[in-house]
């Protein structure tokens, strides 16, 4: 303190600890003027404590350095506070600072004594430095991690820090002055005019909001928002501090994603403390233990521990996990009920921000079965190492030993082949451990269905053969079969996949059919093929037709064989047409025969028994030359613009010469690559995804365009569709039969149109024979049809009258 300040210090000091910038200025008034203040005081007009005027000319000094807009408001507020009007003074002023310039200072002023007439005496004053506080806090504002914007009654920005100009990708120059709609959309300008009505009010509030990046995207914010005031108290705009929320929004919902897919997993899971104390168990793990959340939580994981643990293998897990290293193992467990299970378990750690353990969980899949099946296999040679069911030695020696009864007892006995359908596709898309658990799951159900005395066998791969003794014939089996059809219809929940296994079932009868073990072997394998050719899922009994068909298959074998080099075959051509405009967009080349002997045969009835005989890819490029000469001669007689559809069969698109061939007809027959679209069905697409995109690579590379036959009756997933370098879906007939009738087909139908587009592929029905179909396919915007409504597959001459016409 300069000249002796009387005023107590320890509150003096706290006063000038707590406020920055500011000066203290105590004095008296005539007749006994004194005059002290602090050197903050001083230094806030530009002086030198030794510089101020001395007590005696102090108030006629003070006044000189008034602004003059601002001397007569002030001096009579300072005579009121003398009089006893206001106890106390408050007010902002611009005083001259010693180099001439003026600075804006705010005053607080008190009355410490007066006299007895209530006449002031002894008075203190604290002025601040407005200024130096505005840029101060300016300062603050600039530097905090949160946005801050300014916006006047016009909507227009007058002031934003740094943080919210990063938040937005902009420099602040690039904001200052614009309106603030040009950083929202229309719902977020909007919701904006709501709030600013609400400001207009004095109400402050939080409320979201997305703006616009500078580079296109948005930016979803957290705003709280206050209403600003001029000096007649009217709104003059607000002030917002915003919270970029899109990290956090984004973890909000990818948190709730976790917490959902593990309330509904498959799997088991356990969270403890580091001790070990259980703080949540999800669903499946109560499912599995037979307890409830309530009973568990707050329980120590060693609930679960069994009497004959290997303690040993406790040891290693906890010396593991409070290592922070992850443990994988199997180990017992004990459920509510006494019974144990065998787990695969895996146990990782989580750390808190000091980087401490704070948790532990634990993730488990019940392998009981296959840990039983392991046991088995190492104390039974005869039985199958996976399932546990009897091998093909054991199998065959069982077979001997019940026919030699029947010859005895004249009883009967039936023989079940049974092959798991599209077991293939679960090994190559879900990884050949999902698939042994599969099969696992199909031997467990085989013995649910029969009873002690029967004999289920696993003969390799995804077959099994079920021996039933003293049966009542083909009712006793019939029964069996349906049985076991039944069981594996419900769901199979596998890790976190849930699948439904079918089988494929031929049932051969002793003595019956014969006494011989290789020839009902035989008989039932045959029978299982007839079940599979029949649509699968279903159970044949072996006929004596059955050995006919092969027969017939024979012939129709050798005499396809020779149609192919006699030209026995032929073509139609069914067109497609563009339902926006009705105009033919192509045609699609449809194989007929014309037999010598069994006149026009159905491709339904030949292309399998080629497929079988090893003849598709001999007769996949006599369509394609044929096809492209074909249309090739249309065009010479006036016929221009045709584009030309040739279905590849699995076969030939297993072929490692099918570029070299398609090359070759496409220079032979001088056909224009551009007018040649090749379907491939869904199915085969999806047997080898790697070897398919790399293939389809190819062949786009040659100017021909791509399309997925038969799409909605394989197995694709979006992911493979987005790899896959195609043009066109066509959807299946089989979707389109039923419209308008069946709703399920027209959902399938009308999203599989919206899903192709969304990856910018066309879409072909096919089958559209109905003006419903038609108008089904139009309000949904699909691109092209074909089906007898509009075209029935058609020679030639033909199809060039159609055109002509």
């Amino acid at each position: 303190m300069s000249k002796g300040l009387k005023i107590d210090l320890k509150q003096s000091n706290a006063l000038a600890v707590s406020l920055c910038n500011i000066g203290l200025c105590d004095y008296c008034l005539p007749p006994s003027p004194s005059l002290n203040f602090s050197s903050t005081w001083a230094k806030i007009l530009g002086y030198k404590p030794e510089e101020i005027p001395s007590a005696e000319i102090f108030q006629s000094w003070w006044g000189q350095q008034m602004h003059p807009n601002d001397h007569a408001r002030v001096i009579s507020l300072f005579n009121k506070l003398y009089s006893g009007d206001l106890k106390k003074l408050n007010c902002s002023v611009r005083l001259k600072r010693k180099l001439g310039d003026w600075c804006e200072v705010e005053v607080f002023a008190s009355v410490i004594k007066r006299d007895e007439n209530g006449w002031a005496q002894h008075v203190f004053t604290v002025m601040r430095d407005m200024a130096a506080s505005e840029n101060r806090y300016k300062r603050i504002v600039e530097n905090l991690n949160e946005g801050i914007w300014v916006i006047d009654r016009y909507n227009n920005i007058r002031f934003v820090n740094q943080a919210l100009a990063d938040m937005l990708g902009y420099s602040i120059e690039e904001i200052l002055g614009r309106s603030v709609f040009d950083f929202e959309n229309k719902t977020s300008q909007s919701i904006f005019k709501q709030q600013i009505a609400e400001r207009k009010k004095g109400l402050s509030s939080a409320y979201d909001i997305e703006l616009l990046h500078k580079n296109g995207h948005t930016v979803l914010i957290q705003v709280e928002s206050a209403p600003l005031r001029n000096d007649q108290e009217k709104f003059d705009g607000v002030v917002e501090s915003i919270k970029d929320m899109t990290d956090i929004h984004r973890q909000q919902l990818k948190l709730k994603m976790l917490s959902s897919a593990v309330e509904q997993s498959g799997s088991m899971v356990m969270i403890t403390d580091q001790n070990a104390v259980i703080e949540y168990v999800n669903p499946k793990l109560c499912a599995i233990t037979a307890y409830n959340k309530e009973e568990l939580k707050g329980q120590n994981a060693r609930i679960f521990r069994t009497e004959e643990i290997n303690m040993e293998v406790i040891s290693d897990l906890w010396a593991t996990i409070t290592t922070g290293n992850e443990w994988q193992g199997e180990i017992q467990l004990r459920k509510k009920t006494g019974g144990t299970l065998w787990m695969l378990m895996s146990v990782s750690s989580v750390t808190n921000e000091h980087n401490q353990i704070s948790h532990f969980v634990t993730v488990c899949e019940d392998v009981s079965q296959l840990k039983e099946a392991h046991l088995r296999m190492e104390e039974l040679a005869y039985v199958d190492s996976l399932t546990g069911l009897a091998n093909r030695i054991l199998f065959r020696d069982r077979l001997e030993q019940v026919l030699k009864g029947l010859q005895r007892t004249g009883n009967t006995a039936a023989l079940l082949y049974l092959d798991l359908d599209e077991f293939k596709r679960i090994n190559d898309s879900l990884g050949h451990d999902v698939g042994d658990a599969v099969l696992m799951k199909v031997a467990e159900s085989l013995r649910q269905c029969v009873r002690y005395q029967d004999t289920v066998a696993r003969m390799g791969g995804d077959e099994f053969v079920i021996l039933l003794t003293d049966i009542d014939g083909m009712s006793g089996a019939s029964s069996v079969a349906r049985k076991i059809m039944e069981t594996m219809a419900k769901p199979v929940q596998l890790l976190k996949n849930e699948l439904i296994i079918t089988p494929s079932i031929g049932i051969t009868l002793a003595p019956a059919d014969s006494l011989n073990a290789d020839i009902l072997l035989k008989n039932a394998d045959m029978a299982m093929y007839k079940a599979k050719s029949s649509g699968r899922n279903n159970y044949q009994f072996f006929t004596e037709e059955m050995n006919a068909q092969i027969v017939d298959h024979l012939v129709i074998e050798n005499d396809l064989r020779r149609a192919i080099d006699k030209d026995e075959l032929y073509l139609k051509f069914q067109p497609k047409f563009i339902i926006k405009t009705k105009k033919m967009a192509g045609v699609e080349a449809l194989l007929r025969w014309d037999h010598p002997t069994k006149g026009k045969l159905s491709p339904e009835y030949f292309i399998p028994i080629a497929e079988t005989a090893g003849l598709m890819v001999k007769l996949g490029k006599w369509v394609l030359r044929t096809a492209c000469k074909e249309i090739k001669k249309l065009e010479q007689q006036g016929m221009h613009g045709i584009e030309l559809a040739v279905n590849l069969s699995p076969r030939q698109f297993r072929d490692p010469y099918l570029i070299e061939t398609i090359q070759d007809i496409l220079a032979e027959t001088d056909f224009k690559a551009v007018q040649l679209e090749l379907e491939i069905t869904e199915t085969t697409l999806m047997e080898q995804i790697d070897h398919a995109v790399e293939l389809l690579d190819q062949i786009k590379s040659l100017g021909i365009s791509l399309t997925i036959d038969d799409f909605g009756t394989g197995y694709s997933s979006l992911n493979y569709l987005k790899r896959l370098p195609i043009d066109t879906l066509k959807i299946d007939k089989a979707f389109i039969a039923d419209i308008p009738n069946d709703k399920d087909d027209m959902e399938i139908s009308a999203a599989v149109i919206a899903m192709a587009h969304k990856l910018g592929l066309k879409v072909v029905a096919e089958g559209v024979s109905t003006e419903a179909h038609w108008e089904f396919l139009e309000k949904n915007h699909c691109d092209i049809a074909q089906g007898y409504l509009k075209g029935k597959p058609m020679l030639p001459s033909e199809l060039l009258k159609r055109f002509k016409n």
